[in-house]
């Protein structure tokens, strides 16, 4: 027996009803931790071909007790989940993965038995505001994972793209979200990507839109930056130039970060350098305009007065 079933044998599912979103009909459907069981019942009703897991050895007998059928027992975090691949046509998974030992393995199973492009219903509580031990608290097996910019970033690497998001904001009623199954062929786990060098954009650029891979992609560059800035102050103008070239490297087409490099330059009075970068950004083809205008901005505050003003 796993540790959660031992812990959850008795365990009295609050659960999150039917959630927050429309829910589908005539489809075959997965509820993940199905609790009470007013969702999968409610899913049912709609003609779905609905089917349960739960972890609660009590949870199951009282569903089968109900005549729910196709539920099983099963700890998600542990135990394959016992469909062949692309079995479902939608996948419910509310206030699960923060009682969770290995949500990897629970996404990993979720994307193999979902079809491509289909709905996973997920919601879970805001940790920012949930954690804790007390009354109307609910500590956390993994501390940080559920805040929201951990959360959506373990989603972009279990290749699930955020087609819709609502925020409650009130205490224990947490984040909901529709999510599309969005791993193509050939792409990496996540596990295969700790193990050697990778580009965001090649892995993670369908799966989000392009405000979110703006952003992911300045937080990946910030640290190179920062470590620039602090060896330039240094004087150590040999690794300023070795990390630029593995920065352009790996971030070929992030062009803002060019921009701060060029600015970065000048602030350490390395002025033709920071030119070079301008130029080289100003050759490239098919050139945003306000990223063009930014970079020939930078250039004209640098240039020499003519002689004799």
């Amino acid at each position: 027996m796993t540790i959660a079933k031992q812990a959850y044998e008795h365990y009295e599912a609050a659960g999150k009803e039917t959630g927050v979103f429309p829910l589908v009909e005539n489809m075959r459907v997965l509820e993940i931790g199905f609790g009470a069981g007013a969702l999968l019942e409610a899913l049912q009703a709609r003609g779905n071909d609905t089917y349960g897991l739960d972890v609660g050895k009590d949870i199951v007998d009282k569903a089968v007790e109900r005549g729910l059928k196709n539920v099983f027992l099963l700890d998600v975090s542990e135990e394959a989940l016992p469909f062949e691949d692309d079995f479902f046509d939608a996948i419910y998974c509310y206030e699960v993965i923060e009682h969770l030992t290995n949500p990897h393995r629970l996404f990993s199973e979720i994307r193999r038995v979902l079809k491509r492009d289909h709905p996973l219903f997920f919601s879970a509580p805001a940790q920012e505001i949930d954690m804790g031990y007390g009354m109307g608290r609910h500590p956390f097996v993994y501390p940080g994972l559920l805040e929201k910019p951990n959360l959506e970033r373990f989603f972009m690497q279990m290749y699930f793209r955020i087609e819709e998001a609502v925020e409650s904001g009130r205490l224990l009623e947490g984040r909901s979200y529709v999510l599309r199954n969005g791993k193509g062929p050939g792409k990496p786990d996540i596990v295969e990507v700790v193990t050697g060098p990778h580009n965001l954009i090649e892995l993670y650029g369908d799966v989000l839109g392009e405000e979110r891979l703006q952003a992911e992609l300045a937080r990946e560059t910030a640290p190179y930056l920062s470590l620039i800035a602090m060896q330039g102050q240094s004087g150590a103008w040999d690794q300023v130039l070795g990390l630029t070239r593995y920065l352009l490297t790996q971030f070929p087409d992030y062009l803002p970060v060019y921009l701060q490099l060029a600015e970065l330059f000048f602030s350490l009075n390395r002025t033709e350098e920071g030119k070079r970068l301008l130029h080289a950004l100003l050759d490239r083809p098919n050139l945003p305009m306000p990223v063009a205008r930014r970079a020939q901005d930078l250039l004209a505050a640098r240039q020499e007065p003519d002689a004799g003003e």
